[in-house]
């Protein structure tokens, strides 16, 4: 029964996957901007404080992933590692965003 509904979610992923990596590239690259203009241009970058780092990090893993051209892109469980990561990225980005508020340096 689930091995049937993956199959199913497999297939239609691989025939729009260009629609959700290009979706997925366009949220990556306006965190990224978010992230250096917030943190980076402005000055706001303590010393010490390392999650702004983690977070480029992570959206430039998602950056690579999304343009090194491989045949697994059509892959749904590819896809889902990235989002993944995308997501990580996104939580270390709130977590310096909730710092800087906290800290009353935002």
């Amino acid at each position: 029964m689930l091995a049937t509904r993956y199959e199913k979610l497999d297939t239609a992923f691989d025939a729009d996957h260009m629609n959700f990596w290009g979706n997925l590239s366009r949220v990556n690259n306006l965190l990224v901007i978010m992230n250096i203009s917030m943190f980076f241009l402005t000055g706001l970058v303590a010393r010490g404080y390392y999650f702004t780092f983690y977070s480029l990090i992570c959206l430039g893993i998602v950056a690579m992933g999304s343009l090194i051209p491989t045949t697994l892109i059509r892959k749904l469980w590819y896809y889902w590692m990235f989002l993944g990561v995308e997501l990580i990225g996104l939580y270390f980005m709130v977590a310096s965003i909730l710092y800087w508020v906290q800290n009353g340096t935002g």
